[in-house]
């Protein structure tokens, strides 16, 4: 019998399942995707290691479990408190993912939540039913408000009609001398670029990592030349790749974060929203993923799930 499922197998639900790994409790994470991460990924091409996203981000200086996971060493510094992973952020999805003996079910879907006999009951697409002693949600407002709909129907109400548009996040490498002396970072939604050797083929070439809006069914070649125009590159990019980020949370109501705190209340005992939708405060600097946040955000709620358990089973 499993104490806690995690619906969600992006940087924060992960991080709430190797904190549940470490508090010994039985867990099972649910993954609509192939693989975990979200929206995060790496590749290498040429020389250059690039990130889908999730590329720059803020010091991970206090994070205690980049040693545990045997990523002290590959956390770079960029620019002030904007640091890199030198083999790229998937790695820190790799090395979570690689610690979690417990049970994953990849490429389901949650068609609805309930409750039975003091247990929390999960509904799959497929028919599967699944219960849990406490629910971890880690996915988009909207996604939650769809499987909240039985269990928490005024939570699911006010999780309605939150405002998304997509970003396209894009990783272009250059040789330096195909760049002009200065970049429009103006005309992106973020721009960071760096030049380190663990990231680049050599100190002649350039890695940029940027974000621009555009329509989600836009083809990535489009994007890559869109954005190698924008930045007056003279010559195509060595190597290149780009993704649509549509479910973020990108546009924040003026009553969101008071919103949020209401939902938080309305939501049964038991059952945590973690994820970017469901900050209480507002983000960080754009394009500057708060990964510590993120990863302390999972850590809370298993430990909330944790307590949760530890009361219902003395009552």
């Amino acid at each position: 019998m499993r104490d806690v499922v995690v619906i969600g197998g992006g940087l924060t639900g992960l991080s709430a399942c190797y904190q549940l790994e470490k508090l010994g409790l039985r867990y099972t994470v649910i993954e609509l995707k192939r693989r975990f991460g979200g929206a995060i990924s790496s590749k290498s091409e040429n020389g250059f290691i690039m990130d889908g996203s999730g590329f720059a981000f803020s010091s991970l200086a206090a994070e205690p479990w980049l040693p545990e996971l045997g990523l002290s060493d590959q956390v770079l510094p960029l620019d002030g408190d904007v640091f890199i992973f030198r083999c790229g952020t998937e790695s820190l999805i790799r090395a979570l993912a690689g610690t979690l003996p417990g049970g994953r079910l990849m490429r389901m879907a949650v068609s609805s939540l309930g409750t039975c006999q003091r247990r929390f009951t999960i509904c799959l697409e497929n028919g599967l039913m699944l219960d849990a002693g406490a629910l971890i949600l880690a996915v988009p407002a909207r996604y939650a408000a769809r499987m909240l709909y039985n269990l928490a129907p005024a939570a699911a109400e006010r999780l309605q009609g939150y405002r998304y548009e997509c970003l396209w996040q894009a990783a272009l490498g250059f040789h330096k001398r195909d760049l002009p002396p200065s970049l429009p970072a103006a005309s992106f939604a973020f721009l960071y670029m760096t030049d380190h050797p663990a990231r680049v083929p050599d100190s002649d070439h350039r890695l940029i990592q940027l974000a621009l809006p555009a329509p989600a069914d836009t083809p990535s070649a489009d994007i890559i030349h869109a954005a190698s125009d924008r930045l007056g590159a003279r010559a195509a990019p060595i190597a290149a790749c780009a993704a649509a980020v549509d479910e973020a949370l990108s546009i924040y109501a003026d009553d969101h974060f008071a919103n949020m705190r209401l939902v938080r209340a309305l939501l049964p005992a038991g059952v945590s929203l973690v994820g970017s939708d469901f900050l209480l405060e507002p983000p960080g600097q754009p394009g500057l993923s708060q990964i510590a946040e993120r990863l302390d955000a999972g850590r809370r709620a298993a430990n909330d799930a944790r307590l949760f358990l530890k009361r219902r089973k003395s009552t």
